[in-house]
């Protein structure tokens, strides 16, 4: 059996965490390392990790740092005497004095076929880009962002329907479906890693709120309709219509009957519709800020008198 010291934060973790859990006569967890709980929501309630609430609920040892670098913590890893690090979601910089601390290093579950899509985003990535496969790797953690040799690769194919809310649950399953076993054979030395082919690599970029700003002079529908799917649940995607800021939840793609002008909205029974650079956004379901969600027939009872105006880009100022 060999020990582990679990990094990880988000949901995506948690599914990871459980396959360990699920094999005792292979691993034992001796501690979840996770980040301290956030404010979240509108009223901006401290709310623990998903991984500190699983971890908590199995009675397994929770440690929140808000940095890595300080040396008491790397002392308190140590004091774990874990066989491997196992690093899953868990959005902080591990520093290199830390992943070397465990025997056999520091292994970490990322959602895509690397090289493709190193770093933070990359199932966003992935759908923006029009991907129609991705994957999880199972790879040896070094001082390079998503840089190590690999042991596992599972591929799966992405749906036109899949945002990154749906694939992120269906790359855990993958992951933990495989994980353990194949973490086993890799400590146990039967499964080697290899490198990547560096030469191949792509990255992506941390996302912010503005990633989901809409610029109606230089996006055509088909890329506005996969950032709907990409940026779902966040950061979203924003639109300016006069005064008030507009979220697009779902939407299809049509091709432009004639040449229009980029950004000018159309709104009646048939539904919501957006002229882009290329091809019309037919919005399905919209949110104006602070309100519910509304279907495009709920948006038309209420927002007709918008029909005809220009949707604008945002800035970052915006509200």
């Amino acid at each position: 059996m060999y020990r582990v010291v679990f990094f990880g934060t988000e949901s995506f973790a948690v599914k990871i965490l459980q396959s360990l859990l699920a094999a005792p006569e292979l691993f034992s967890v001796a501690a979840v390392v996770t980040q301290p709980a956030r404010p979240v929501g509108r009223k901006q309630i401290l709310t623990e990790s998903p991984v500190a609430l699983h971890a908590k609920e199995h009675g397994i040892e929770v440690v929140t740092p808000a940095k890595l670098k300080e040396p008491a913590i790397a002392q308190q890893l140590a004091a774990y005497a874990a066989d491997t690090f196992v690093v899953a979601q868990y959005g902080m910089i591990i520093p290199q004095a830390i992943l070397d601390i465990p025997q056999h290093g520091a292994i970490n579950v990322h959602a895509s076929l690397l090289p493709r899509h190193r770093g933070a985003s990359p199932v966003h990535t992935a759908i923006l880009a029009g991907d129609t496969e991705t994957g999880v790797t199972f790879m040896k953690m070094d001082a390079q962002m998503d840089h190590g040799d690999l042991f596992s690769e599972y591929s799966l194919h992405i749906l036109p329907s899949d945002t990154t809310e749906t694939l992120m649950d269906k790359l855990a399953d993958l992951s933990a479906q495989h994980f353990p076993q194949d973490l086993h054979e890799l400590l146990n030395g039967t499964r080697v890693a290899t490198p990547q082919n560096h030469a191949a690599a792509t990255g992506t970029k941390m996302l912010s709120r503005e990633s989901g700003f809409v610029s109606f002079e230089t996006m055509d529908a088909a890329q506005i309709e996969r950032m709907t799917r990409a940026y779902y649940p966040w950061p979203g995607v924003s639109i300016q219509i006069e005064d008030v800021i507009f979220k697009i939840i779902k939407a299809h793609t049509m091709p432009a009957r004639e040449i229009s002008v980029p950004g000018t909205l159309s709104v009646s029974d048939n539904g919501i519709q957006i002229e882009t650079i290329d091809g019309i956004l037919v919005v399905d379901e919209i949110q104006p800020a602070g309100k519910n969600p509304l279907s495009a027939q709920q948006f038309s009872n209420g927002y007709k008198s918008l029909s005809g105006k220009k949707c604008t880009t945002m800035s970052v100022s915006s509200k």
